[in-house]
């Protein structure tokens, strides 16, 4: 296994086990079931929009995982558009920084945190921590970490999850600011009018 291979391991087993403990944290002592991606009664382009975000990331995520541990494999069946190292310890500096913007934006959503549009249940506005800075801080560190895997392995197969993914986050953003919307009113179009959608 290259040194490459290595570091993309452990910052996809680091992500990995950052959003399944944060689950597992809401649900034990929170009783909090903060997976609604694609659950519970919503309309249609929400559901359709959660079912693309769905799909898209387990591509990424099954991607991210094959390319760390079979790599070489992967580049003789799927070529490569470059071999720059340079490049790729780049992708990694940014899958790293993606994955620290996602870490800091689930402990600053805390118990608000969910991963869909949850209809079900009234969280709090978080406007602390990286959420001053962005209103979608968690979905920037996702799109770090999947600009971050293409140029780790540039192939034709990253940069299509690359696009496929940036696209489904964002029809997904577009769904729940207007949730958001509605729930907080007022206060929302403040925070919207001071903090930028993505940076």
């Amino acid at each position: 296994m290259t040194t490459l291979n290595f570091l993309s391991l452990i910052l996809f087993f680091t992500f990995l086990a950052s959003y399944v403990l944060k689950l597992v944290i809401l649900n034990r002592k929170n009783n909090i079931q903060a997976n609604v991606l694609g659950k519970g009664k919503k309309i249609t382009t929400i559901k359709s929009t959660e079912w693309f975000v769905k799909i898209a990331t387990l591509l990424w995520g099954a991607t991210w995982f094959l390319m760390s541990i079979a790599e070489p494999y992967l580049v003789n069946l799927l070529g490569r558009h470059y071999n720059l190292p340079v490049v790729n310890y780049i992708g990694v500096g940014i899958v790293s920084i993606g994955c620290a913007v996602f870490i800091l934006a689930m402990a600053a959503m805390s118990t608000s945190w969910r991963v869909g549009i949850d209809k079900s249940t009234t969280t709090r506005l978080v406007t602390r921590g990286v959420y001053k800075i962005s209103r979608n801080a968690a979905f920037v560190g996702f799109d770090l970490m999947f600009a971050g895997l293409y140029l780790m392995y540039p192939s034709w197969l990253t940069l299509v999850i690359l696009v496929l993914n940036v696209a489904a986050i964002h029809l997904l953003i577009l769904q729940e600011e207007k949730h958001l919307r509605l729930v907080f009113g007022e206060e929302y179009r403040s925070y919207s009018s001071r903090t930028p959608r993505y940076l």
